[in-house]
């Protein structure tokens, strides 16, 4: 009996509340409680068979009988028997999270966007990303009205046709790449790499617009003119090389500074012609560009500058005199410096300091805007002798500038463009945002250029432009514009001034 009492206290360690509940029903059973029906003998087990010969098995116990099995031994071995199997699912269990757990969770997919700002696929942590973006803008017929031999200029023309590649690696390095198709020809105007590892710490390499001309820095979309101002005659259109640059305190002043190539003015050459560098900065502070002063808009005030050595080279088959030439806000050639196929020593090129100031300013708040710049330039310059030896070294001198004031109704300006309050959406009776605009713009060529550097009978001495402009945002994407540009001009003909340009141009802009 000491040992079913030790087995039971075994057994109800092991198996808990059920091994107690058999047990307390198995003792019922052997007691036999009032008024239950004894229990069934339990079947009788036979003899072991002896073996063969006569011999007794091993372990024949034949000469005591075995004692008759107890009624609560089928409740226990049934109790053992559910235990066994409860183990072994427990034991399966186990071995499938085991094996689940070797296994890799599947990687999430990529992410797969399409807005009004461009398309894009990233990776789940946004580290990978590459971007598509494009512009279009198709100009309508330009009508010059008041020079008949301008008329022949009179044109549709598909303007800018740039798809943009944008990308991110490693969530530290951004780049991108834009080539333009535009006027019938093809160029790379952006190809850079942005390396970022911190907001106030970037560096970028490549092709980009360096830190002169305000305006030049404004996105093509974003213009409020469908062409830059006379200013835009004095600064390069892109720059190769090295810029360190950030935002320090969140915004509220951007420095820029870099090393380039250097670029005749309006240009995007590719390739230095010699080994001399251009050094360029600016500083661009916005007082308001905190929480609470942003009730104020949006001031900014920066200082531009560059200076370089550039020397240009020029032979009667391949001439590269590394100067810039001069354009009307009608896209009209309204001068350039003496070169020549046939003759070398009518050839003037870039020989020594070539060096730009910049003072800039922009106020937005709501939907007023004013947008103003100034460009002076200094560019030392050589005549070449037949034998294409530079001599006669001097300097020009020369200055230009605008002041844009603009006003939208239905949206806010800003220096990234209108931002229409609704979309166009006929059903709702909204518009998207209508923007009304004034220019002044001028250019001074130096005088001292005339006549040994630039023929007067072909080169203005001085341009200055009146504007207007009414442009409808009709969301964010799509843009139409309608301007009017009326220059007059000083010198610039055979006899007298050139006659005064008058301009209607027209645009119609997708942008994304």
């Amino acid at each position: 009996m000491d040992r079913f009492a030790r087995r039971l206290v075994y057994k109800i360690g092991r198996y808990g509340i059920l091994i107690g509940v058999g047990l307390a029903s198995s003792v019922a059973l052997a007691q036999g409680a009032p008024g239950d029906t004894p229990a069934a003998a339990p079947p009788e087990v036979p003899a072991p068979v002896p073996p063969p010969g006569g011999q007794p098995a091993p372990g024949d116990s034949s000469a005591t009988p075995p004692a008759a099995r107890p009624p609560w031994q089928d409740r226990i071995d049934e109790l053992d028997q559910r235990t066994r199997i409860l183990e072994r699912q427990l034991e399966l269990a186990r071995e499938a999270a085991a094996a689940a757990a070797a296994v890799p969770p599947p990687r999430p997919s990529a992410i797969v966007e399409a807005d009004d700002g461009g398309f894009s696929i990233s990776s789940p942590d946004r580290q990978y990303q590459i971007r598509f973006r494009g512009l279009l803008q198709v100009d309508g017929r330009r009508f010059f009205t008041s020079d008949p031999t301008l008329q022949s200029s009179d044109t549709f023309l598909l303007r800018r046709i740039r798809p943009t590649f944008d990308g991110t690696v490693l969530g530290l390095a951004d780049f991108r790449i834009t080539p333009d198709f535009g006027n019938n020809t093809t160029a790379i105007y952006d190809a850079y790499i942005d390396v970022h590892p911190r907001p106030w710490l970037r560096l970028r390499a490549g092709k980009f617009k360096g830190p002169l001309g305000l305006e030049r820095l404004q996105a093509d979309q974003d213009l409020t003119f469908i062409e830059r101002g006379l200013d835009s005659n004095l600064t390069a259109q892109r720059e190769i090389g090295l810029e360190l640059w950030g935002d320090i305190a969140s915004g509220l002043v951007r420095y820029e500074a870099g090393v380039f190539n250097g670029n005749a003015d309006g240009t995007i050459t590719d390739i230095d012609s010699d080994h001399a560098k251009t050094f360029e900065g600016r500083i661009f502070i916005q007082p308001f560009n905190t929480d609470s002063l942003t009730f104020l808009g949006r001031l900014g005030l920066g200082l531009a500058a560059g200076t370089g050595n550039e020397k240009g080279v020029s032979t009667l088959t391949a001439p590269n005199p590394w100067m810039g030439s001069f354009k009307s806000d009608g896209q009209q050639s309204i001068g350039s410096y003496l070169t020549s196929t046939t003759d070398i020593t009518q050839t003037v090129v870039a020989y020594g300091r070539h060096t730009h100031i910049n003072p800039q300013l922009y106020y937005y708040n709501g939907p007023f805007g004013l947008l103003a710049e100034w460009v002076k330039e200094y560019q030392q310059v050589a005549e070449l002798t037949t034998a294409g030896t530079p001599f006669g070294t001097g300097a020009y001198n020369n200055t230009a500038g605008h002041v844009t004031v603009s006003g939208a109704l239905g949206g806010d300006v800003t220096y990234e463009g209108i931002k229409p309050h609704k979309p166009l959406d006929l059903a709702a009776g909204t518009f998207g945002a209508l923007e009304l605009a004034f220019r002044y713009d001028w250019l001074n060529v130096d005088s001292a250029a005339f006549p040994t550097g630039i023929d007067p009978t072909k080169s203005v001495r001085e341009a200055r432009a009146y504007g207007v402009a009414l442009n409808w945002q009709l969301n964010r994407n799509l843009k139409v514009d309608g301007d009017y540009e009326q220059t007059s001009f000083t010198g610039g003909a055979k006899t007298g001034n050139r006659p005064t340009e008058k301009v209607l141009l027209g645009r119609f802009q997708v942008a994304f």
